[in-house]
């Protein structure tokens, strides 16, 4: 629904934040380019890891990119249930949703699912495909939007092995290699990181999980020191989780008409990522 709501919202002039995945078809995309062309209100996209502390500090502790060696991508965690029933107080889920909205909601996605399988990439509709799209929507969007911050756009997928519970993918970056892990478990532990290896430091940016307010993200250094020594260093310079520092740089577009960084065009290229991917899996 995310393309119907957006489109109405940016025709009243509204500023809008769109959870992601923004949507998973270039169609949708294309609709909602439209759309912000002739309003006043701008999309911001909620990719809220990407507005985290120890993101940021990654960014620039890791520097030019033509540095790195290898970096590792991973995002193997539990259902969320898990944390939420227990950390948050009188946790409430509404089933109160119509038949004709849930219908709705399901033609919608059906039909998005298949132009992007079908018309964006050119795939057979199955069920598998289906599925992965989903999770590489919903899990893998957060993961793969950060690695496109930090060290680019991939110039190739060299093999991918995807799977319902795990997936792992290879990626090309011409002097460098990207692997990316992920999946789920039964295991009550939330293990997401971005681990960048260069010749002289190995930088990680550590993810907690986003449904406990306040828990902070943190960087983590690992570098050669001198001729001979060794040091590791943690940063964390905020206890504000990455939703909060999301929600203030969408306050300053809205009161300062700054430019926001997650735009309709920046989603965008998570497709393109997802293509590079469910093609290379044959």
């Amino acid at each position: 629904m995310h393309t119907i709501h957006g489109v109405l919202a940016l025709e009243n002039n509204k500023n809008v934040l769109i959870e992601k995945p923004l949507t998973l078809c270039q169609r949708d995309i294309q609709e909602l380019m439209a759309a912000e062309k002739l309003s006043t209100g701008k999309v911001f996209v909620g990719y809220m890891r990407r507005y985290a502390s120890g993101f940021l500090d990654a960014i620039k502790e890791i520097g030019d990119p033509e540095c790195i060696q290898y970096v590792r991508v991973r995002d193997i965690i539990c259902p969320n249930d898990v944390f939420i029933s227990q950390s948050a107080t009188f946790p409430q889920k509404f089933n109160d949703v119509g038949k004709v909205a849930v219908d709705e909601l399901l033609s919608r996605e059906d039909d998005m699912v298949f132009q992007a399988l079908s018309v964006d990439m050119g795939l057979g509709v199955t069920d598998e495909r289906k599925k992965m799209l989903r999770l590489l929507g919903s899990l893998g969007s957060h993961d793969l939007s950060a690695m496109r911050e930090i060290i680019g756009m991939p110039k190739g997928v060299i093999g991918a092995r995807l799977k319902h519970q795990m997936w792992h993918v290879l990626f090309d970056y011409g002097h460098f290699s990207v692997i990316y892990e992920s999946g789920f478990n039964s295991v009550p532990l939330f293990d997401a990181s971005i681990e960048v290896f260069t010749e002289t430091k190995v930088v990680t940016v550590i993810y907690d999980t986003p449904y406990v307010k306040g828990l902070p993200t943190k960087m983590v250094v690992r570098e050669k020191v001198g001729e001979a020594s060794y040091q590791e260093r943690t940063r964390r310079t905020s206890f504000e989780d990455p939703y909060t520092k999301e929600m203030l740089a969408w306050y300053n577009c809205i009161v300062n008409n700054a430019t926001p960084k997650t735009t309709i065009e920046d989603a965008s290229n998570d497709l393109e990522i997802f293509k590079m991917i469910l093609k290379a899996s044959g």
